[in-house]
């Protein structure tokens, strides 16, 4: 087993056997009014704290909840209602198979704030008595036995336990800042085991290469390696592979980073074309001014929505036409219209199906070729000369005011084709529709959705999610490491290609937390939890 000491809240502990002696507890749940208030306890005495706030010396059945009725330590009157807390359900998880790989107690109490209030002082006051602090001072532990719960301190004892790694760690943290379906997706395959898996299984593979160019080196004679055998073939081989497989991991992190960060989409279009009309359909709720005067919006319009699951930031920009009948703010509106359209993931060209000015549509045309040509964060593979894939920037043709159209039938089909002919774009990217009337705005937003899937190619995998500190780790330290030692390897250098295999397999450790050196970065890891978990 591997052992390392992890720093928590003045105690030290090492990973896989807790010496703290410290109880803590915590509302797990939103403070304020609400129905419920889940607390939570953790440590050697929570058990003996359930039993005195239930006024009970039978044992609790583990995982089995029990409706309980909760008492005060002390009675201020002599009726007998000052003593009920509350009716409470109660649950008992006995070590090691618990959350935090401790005892654990929950209380699902009622949830206003004097009934919580008056149960966590009980839960302090029980862990005061008399007894409690005979039993801190026998374990060395002078402090109070019982205290609340520091930020992320219930998940920091569960990595300390071995009831997680530091992934399955930052998987829960995601989980709970998972505010689309897509985040939540991506952070379950990392709270659920499968990155720990992953990164184990490599971990696995590095150190049988590790083995097998040890045995090289301890079967060389006088200095010589034999760099012509199967082993040293084999080892090279089988670390090819591995970097191959890293390189497609850390892609598909990237490239589900535009879905997990949120979707940059922009309207742009012509005066007076609607755009601020559809921010305001997509939004559901009135975000942006609309008006028939041409140049209402003049500068940068930015909300965040969820689309179809999807974390998406819609920006509204000014309209585009000629800079010599427009003003100096104005001429500022829209030389930040094309700067965030450049710079978003997809763009919507917002087209009325009545164009009032030959010149707006000329100004419009221009800037969308334009765009065509930049394409979609061209992202460089970090670790080949060879690029990654880089998709062409997705452009969508809203062709607006349609209930303005005299015949629509009849020339609806002749503005899309002239449209699709003029713009290069398909006529399935083109989707007639009326803000007015709200028609076509569905077929529109299942579009989005289904360009959404295709702009971080995923295929059918679900979207990855990784923190910073992994994605730096595996770009920094693994990959330029199996990289070095598929050099030193192909120059017959088996003692220097033996140590960055070596690099290569800690800082894996360094990911999963499975290393003596991993005490810097457990204070970042933990920083973003909140209080209870």
């Amino acid at each position: 087993m591997v052992k390392c000491f992890v720093f928590i809240s003045g105690i030290i502990f090492r990973r896989g056997l807790s010496t703290s002696t410290s109880t803590i507890y915590a509302l797990s749940t939103a403070p304020g009014r609400a129905a419920l208030g889940v607390i939570r306890l953790s440590g050697p005495r929570s058990k003996r704290i359930l039993q005195r706030l239930t006024r009970s010396a039978k044992p609790f059945p583990p995982r089995t909840a029990s409706l309980r009725r909760l008492y005060a330590p002390t009675v201020t009157t002599s009726s007998l209602a000052s003593e009920i807390l509350d009716d409470a359900l109660t649950l008992f998880f006995p070590a090691p198979k618990s959350y935090t790989g401790e005892d654990v107690v929950e209380l699902h109490v009622h949830g206003g704030r004097a009934v919580i209030n008056a149960v966590m002082d009980a839960v302090r006051a029980y862990g005061r008595e008399p007894e409690d602090d005979k039993l801190a001072r026998e374990s060395g532990e002078v402090g109070a036995p019982v205290r609340y719960a520091d930020p992320g301190e219930f998940t920091r004892r569960a990595y300390a336990n071995f009831r997680m790694d530091l992934t399955e760690v930052e998987g829960v943290g995601g989980m709970i800042d998972a505010e689309t379906e897509m985040q939540r997706v991506a952070a379950i395959s990392a709270a659920g085991g499968y990155m720990r898996r992953l990164y184990n299984y490599w971990q696995a593979e590095l150190l049988e290469i590790s083995a097998l160019m040890a045995a090289i080196i301890d079967f060389s004679e006088e200095g010589y390696f034999d760099t012509s055998g199967s082993l040293f073939h084999d080892s090279i081989a089988n670390t090819s592979k591995l970097l191959y497989s890293i390189q497609k991991h850390s892609y598909q992190i990237e490239r589900a980073e535009i879905l997990l960060s949120g979707v940059k989409l922009a309207l742009l279009g012509p005066p007076n074309a609607g755009k601020s009309s559809l921010l305001n359909l997509l939004a559901r709720r009135d975000a942006a001014i609309v008006s028939t005067t041409p140049g209402t919006t003049r500068d940068i319009v930015e909300i965040g929505l969820e689309i179809g699951g999807y974390k998406v930031v819609l920006t509204d920009t000014a309209g585009l036409r000629l800079a010599s009948v427009v003003g100096d703010v104005e001429a500022q509106g829209i030389v930040r219209a094309k700067k965030a359209s450049a710079e978003a993931d997809v763009v919507i060209a917002v087209i009325p199906a009545v164009m009032e000015d030959p010149e707006w549509h000329k100004v419009v045309k221009d800037e969308i070729l334009t765009l065509q040509e930049i394409g979609v964060d061209k992202v460089l593979n970090n670790y080949s000369l060879d690029p990654m894939p880089s998709p062409q920037k997705i452009i969508i043709v809203a062709l607006n005011k349609t209930d303005m159209l005299q015949d629509p039938e009849r020339e609806l089909p002749v503005l899309v084709s002239q449209i699709s002919k003029e713009l290069n774009i398909s006529e399935d990217r083109i989707f007639p529709i009326s803000c007015t009337e709200g028609e076509g705005v569905d077929k529109l937003m299942q579009d989005l959705v289904k360009s959404f899937e295709g702009l971080a190619d995923l295929g059918s995998d679900a979207p990855i999610g990784a923190s910073l500190r992994v994605q730096e780790i595996i770009r920094n330290d693994v990959v330029p490491s199996l990289q070095r030692f598929l050099e030193h390897a192909q120059g017959d250098d088996v003692v220097f290609a033996s140590e960055e295999i070596r690099y290569a397999a800690e800082a894996i450790g360094r990911i999963t937390g499975e290393t003596t050196a991993i005490e810097d970065v457990l204070g970042v890891v933990f920083s973003r939890f909140c209080v209870g978990k």
